[in-house]
């Protein structure tokens, strides 16, 4: 009897193990979902000129590494958006995301097509590498670096 009861017993514990393990995976991946979602509005917020949504997407002390190898700010980025040329397409094809706590990381690829002032059509593809923090409910990135990518 004895030995039943610690076998049940164990039997529980393994459950409630596996039951918590389950659970802490989805959570994770719950977040990393708001993670990449973040990253996804900051895209299309740039790609449309929506300052108001970059605003709330970037951290006020957020800080970038620019296609030159320049340091940028939240102020320079948000100028740059509004001054950037005309997007027809910008999409994030692939990205990936891993959090520590309130801290993230999301790396990938975006795809675009623009027009130059002058009408001529070009396109880029670009690695991004952003980290974000969970400030106030939301994720806001605090960091990027992007540099333009040609396949081998």
């Amino acid at each position: 009897m004895k030995t039943r009861v610690l076998k049940l017993s164990g039997l529980f514990v393994i459950a409630a193990l596996m039951y918590s393990i389950a659970a802490s995976a989805q959570s994770r991946s719950k977040e990393e979902s708001a993670v990449q979602d973040a990253y996804k509005a900051y895209v299309q917020a740039w790609k449309i000129k929506d300052l108001a949504a970059l605003e709330k997407l970037i951290s006020p002390d957020y800080m970038a590494v620019n296609f030159e190898g320049k340091l940028s700010t939240r102020e320079i980025e948000l100028a740059t958006a509004k001054s950037d040329s005309e997007w027809v397409a910008m999409d994030v094809d692939e990205i990936h995301a891993r959090i520590w706590g309130d801290t993230a990381v999301a790396s990938g690829f975006i795809s675009a097509q623009g027009k130059k002032p002058e009408g001529s059509s070009f396109s880029a593809r670009v690695r991004f590498l952003a980290m974000l923090v969970k400030q106030d409910g939301r994720w806001q990135l605090v960091a990027t670096e992007s540099s333009s990518f040609k396949k081998p």
